[in-house]
């Protein structure tokens, strides 16, 4: 009986139709049919993906060879009377600062670094340029050859003529590795008619100046007054010093990003070797290694208006904010729908303000009613923005300009969207890793082409 109904199952299950054998399947309808049938036939899935493969990557080529040069002028409603010097970071190795004019012509440019962080026009045919070169261990000095890190870094403060490009003054430095041990701010003033240089040591997590002569005046420590992180090595990323400025005859205004604070360094004059002449005021934030501060959050070059209103670019929080004395947040433009880690903001004195909104490749200047009037896609990472002849951060606070606060942050997968463009731009040509998403499915579909004749093999 067992053996008759297994006979019977046996057959029952050899007269069921095919799927193929079907002319039309129910509920479908007979253009879907016949489709799903030439795609049942072995090997055509695997000829319509490659052919989809194709045809993507030949369109993102299209788009990576058909986008607008850089720079260019990307808004024009309201064109500045002056021209605009940018520091290009640079993705891999591609750093410079370039000049454009109102229209976003490109009038003079300095491509001689790896990386280039800032910028500061001196007047007198000279221009000011902090930047990073990573160096072959073969060249490095004998003790970063084998520390463990691949290559090392020079960090230098330059100053070079305008017109031969050629370096009249330099301080440098060599350190460890590249990343999280660069120059990324110097200021430049003067004591007695004597010009003197503060610059932020990120890699060794200190402050110093220095005299025309290149002796070290002063210098403070980051370690005098915190601790360092018990699982934290000497060249980890602990503090990320990025900006510092003269804020007073002996205080300097210090950026300790990693630590979603600003703090004021009051140097007692004649003070060296940081031997603990140098007092320590908090100005906003945690005042200590933080994960993320409640006000900011990894910020850049905060700059000092005139009424003691700190503008800063709040980077992670993709904004730009005005705190006030006691550190409260009075006024704020951006959201990720906006801007996209800006790292520079200035307040103009006609009260726009001036951002490099870096890893949306430009730069902008919002007008007193909070709409953007001027803008350059200017490529490159864009880290630092200054309006010729250095207007600098002297404009009006937003209460006196009476700008408005506009935020607007955009949906989540749109931000995860343009971080992953953002971080191919780190390992790939800009214009082609903006077609990060037509590349990524045409290789799928190529991919999937493979797979199919595989199986078609295995049939």
């Amino acid at each position: 009986m067992v053996q008759e109904r297994a006979a019977r199952t046996r057959s029952l299950r050899g007269t069921e139709p095919h799927f193929s054998d079907l002319s039309e399947p129910p509920g479908v309808s007979p253009d879907v049919s016949s489709a799903l049938a030439w795609l049942a036939v072995p090997g055509r899935r695997a000829k319509l993906l490659a052919v989809l493969g194709v045809a993507l990557l030949a369109a993102a080529a299209v788009g990576a060879l058909a986008a607008p040069a850089e720079p260019r002028l990307a808004v024009d409603d309201d064109r500045p009377r002056n021209n605009t010097l940018v520091a290009l970071q640079g993705y891999e190795h591609e750093g410079k600062v370039v000049e454009v004019t109102p229209d976003g012509e490109v009038v003079w440019e300095y491509a001689k670094a790896d990386d280039v962080f800032d910028v500061e026009a001196l007047g007198d045919g000279r221009v000011q340029v902090a930047v990073a070169d990573e160096i072959p261990d073969g060249k490095c000095p004998d003790r970063f050859r084998n520390d463990g890190h691949e290559n090392c870094v020079r960090n230098s403060l330059r100053i070079v003529d305008r017109e031969t490009k050629e370096t009249l003054w330099e301080y440098a430095w060599f350190d460890a590795k590249l990343h999280a041990h660069e120059l990324h701010d110097a200021d430049r003033y003067t004591v007695d008619g004597e010009p003197r240089w503060v610059l932020v040591d990120m890699g060794n997590d200190r402050v110093f100046a220095v005299n025309r002569s290149k002796e070290v005046l002063w210098q403070w420590n980051a370690t005098d007054r915190y601790e360092r992180p018990e699982k934290m090595g000497p060249e980890g990323d602990w503090t990320h010093m990025n900006d510092v400025d003269r804020v007073g005859r002996d205080t300097f205004r210090v950026s300790l990003r990693n630590f979603d604070t600003v703090v004021d360094l009051h140097v007692e004059r004649g003070a060296s070797g940081g031997n603990g002449s140098v007092r320590v005021d908090p100005v906003v934030g945690p005042d200590d290694f933080h994960e993320r501060g409640d006000v900011l959050h990894e910020q850049h070059n905060p700059d000092t208006l005139d009424n003691g209103t700190l503008l800063v670019a709040d980077s992670e929080h993709d904004r730009v904010v005005e705190l006030n004395r006691e550190g409260d947040v009075v006024w704020k433009y951006g959201g990720s729908a906006i801007f996209d880690w800006p790292r520079d903001a200035d307040r103009l004195a006609n009260g726009h303000t001036l951002v490099a909104d870096s890893y949306n490749d430009r730069v902008v200047e919002v007008d007193e009613d909070g709409e953007v009037v001027w803008s350059v896609e200017t490529g490159g990472l864009p880290y630092e923005a200054d309006r010729l002849p250095g207007e600098g951060s002297d404009g009006p606070t937003a209460r006196e300009a009476g700008i408005p606060n506009r935020t607007s942050d955009a949906g989540v997968v749109r931000e995860r969207a343009a971080w992953a463009v953002s971080m191919a731009k780190y390992v790939g040509p800009d214009r082609l890793a903006e077609q990060l998403f037509l590349l990524a499915a045409g290789l799928l579909a190529l991919v999937g082409a493979g797979v199919e004749r595989w199986r078609s093999r295995k049939r």
